[in-house]
């Protein structure tokens, strides 16, 4: 079954989905009037966050913000990037919204944003690279680096069973969008652990990225094979919301055409696909906090496909190590 949505409301194929998305969409209010005053009145109970710094192989320096969630090893986690010229700032108090609903999330600084450091000489010198038009190089190690290093340490506290790294949602703006769609195909392609006889019992490294939510997508970037990983994200069936201003014309046609790319084929797995346009010239993460229903539409998805998502949290460590 393939969904799709309105800028005015979700429409689906059935009214079950449309009950679902109002019960989901109250849910929402609830929470957000209990977050900081962006979305409502003052919290009942502060939310609680940690800084930390991530190293990359190639030695960058990677600032996160982890919202660690109170629901333990079933916890959904969803990472979250900015966009261009951005930082991780901009998704903090969505973030917490997120957290008084039991979701973990990672608040992420690209390379050569908000507080993080290039790699190589510009991270030992505790300098910022230069990412203000990000070439191949820094596209590659975005993707390779700096995701990389976030799902290592989503492996180590899924370990701790703070949260299952099975359940994740990776939510991207404008240039980190070709990032988070090019990581979730290197995340699938990762081979198991050789150490069960068949398939189904071998520890996974990979397969984890359940969802991805993309505000004005770009369909290009440097050293990224954008159209390609999106026709194996159309292969796997993951659910994709994209969500894009109809007055920017650039915006909504590279929106609408990746849409068109992600509809299954007839031979295929089914996938669900949303699209949100709302009446705005605006793109990426400055649709935020316009009252134009983006907090809404995301919040929906990410409990009907992440937090619902059915999967046990299982030991990551390969079974030759145990």
């Amino acid at each position: 079954m393939r969904f799709c949505a309105s800028s005015n409301q979700w429409r689906t194929l059935g009214a079950v989905h449309r009950a679902t998305s109002a019960c989901l969409a109250l849910g929402l209010c609830a929470v957000l009037a209990t977050t900081t005053s962006a979305y409502g009145q003052a919290p009942a109970k502060k939310a609680t966050s940690e800084e930390k710094t991530l190293s990359t192989k190639d030695n960058a320096n990677v600032a996160i913000t982890y919202f660690k969630a109170t629901g333990g090893q079933d916890a959904p986690v969803v990472v979250m990037l900015h966009g261009k010229g951005g930082s991780r700032q901009v998704w903090k108090a969505y973030a917490e919204a997120l957290q008084k609903a039991d979701f973990a999330v990672v608040t992420v600084d690209l390379r050569g944003h908000g507080e993080s450091t290039g790699g190589g000489g510009a991270a030992a010198a505790g300098k910022k690279a230069d990412t203000s038009a990000p070439g191949k190089r820094e596209y590659a190690a975005m993707v390779a680096g700096d995701m990389e290093a976030v799902k290592n340490f989503l492996r180590d506290e899924h370990q701790l069973k703070q949260l299952n790294m099975n359940k994740l949602a990776i939510v991207a703006a404008d240039m980190s969008t070709p990032v988070a769609i090019a990581y979730t195909e290197l995340d699938w392609k990762k081979t198991p652990y050789d150490d069960a006889p068949t398939l189904a019992l071998k520890t996974p490294r990979g397969q984890d990225v359940q969802a991805l939510i993309l505000l004005s997508p770009e369909a290009t970037a440097p050293g990224l094979s954008v159209s390609k990983s999106v026709d194996f994200i159309r292969v796997i069936g993951r659910p994709v919301l994209i969500c894009v201003g109809t007055k920017s014309k650039s915006d909504l046609t590279t929106a609408n055409k990746m849409h068109d790319q992600l509809a299954p084929k007839k031979e295929e797995k089914e996938q669900i696909i949303y699209i949100e346009r709302y009446e705005s010239p605006l793109g990426g993460t400055n649709l935020l906090n316009k009252n134009l229903g983006v907090e809404k539409h995301m919040f929906v998805f990410l409990t009907k496909h992440l937090k619902d998502h059915k999967s046990d949290w299982r030991d990551r460590r390969s079974k030759l190590d145990l």
